[in-house]
């Protein structure tokens, strides 16, 4: 997707995709369970994804198959799976859809920052009806680091043409608090998705309860750093 920064903007807003934005554990189970399937292992109940959403693919496939895992070349035989499932809208958590649309509206800049790789991200996005509300996608690709390294979120920053002194990361786990710390930026934990461990160890600047609150929070947090940075200059 081709970068379309606004330099108007009221700031940028980075989102973690899995568990953040969509319930995507339904379609990942049904993935897992077409592998299971063919290697005649038993299958894996969605209970179980949701806490291995956050530790990346092939751990994922290292848990739901057991000895039977080969996560380097089932990595692949997965993604093939999830492109070929048609994306279902009604995954989105409440209110995700018309909080990107306001969002947009008022001159944010956004951008997904998943470790999902970066094609089947776009396909995704654009299935869930998402796409048009969202300035830049970023996911994994060969040569990339993913997150919680930087990169990913770095690039995305680049592609809205926005600094980190102007942006927050919003996400769902603890890979993505240490992402964000790691990019400088603030971040704001949703309280719904797919921690690996306690939610309430997840150091973040603001937890986010639903989608209908995160207007209101991105433009105090944003005026804050941007006071911050201020009172830092002149300082």
């Amino acid at each position: 997707m081709p970068p379309s920064p606004n330099r108007n903007s009221a700031g940028a807003i980075l989102f973690d995709l899995d568990g953040t934005l969509v319930d995507s554990a339904p379609a990942m189970t049904r993935g897992l369970n077409e592998m299971t399937r063919r290697r005649g292992v038993p299958p894996v109940e969605v209970a179980s994804v949701r806490r291995w959403v956050s530790l990346g693919g092939e751990a994922m496939l290292r848990c739901a198959l057991g000895a039977e895992a080969d996560p380097l070349s089932d990595l692949e035989e997965f993604r093939d799976i999830l492109s070929g499932q048609t994306a279902d809208p009604a995954d989105l958590y409440p209110g995700v859809s018309a909080t990107l649309a306001a969002l947009k509206r008022e001159g944010y800049r956004t951008a997904v920052c998943t470790n999902k790789r970066e094609d089947i991200a776009v396909s995704y996005a654009a299935g869930l009806g998402i796409a048009p509300h969202l300035d830049a996608i970023v996911g994994g690709a060969p040569g990339r680091h993913l997150k919680p390294d930087p990169l990913l979120a770095h690039l995305a920053l680049e592609r809205l043409g926005a600094g980190a002194h102007e942006a927050i990361l919003v996400g769902d786990s603890e890979i993505d608090a240490e992402t964000a710390l790691a990019a400088g930026l603030p971040f704001v934990l949703v309280t719904f998705g797919y921690p690996h461990g306690d939610i309430a160890a997840i150091p973040a600047d603001a937890r986010l309860d639903g989608f209908d609150a995160l207007l209101s929070l991105a433009a105090a947090m944003l005026a804050h750093e941007l006071t911050r940075q201020a009172e830092g200059t002149h300082g």
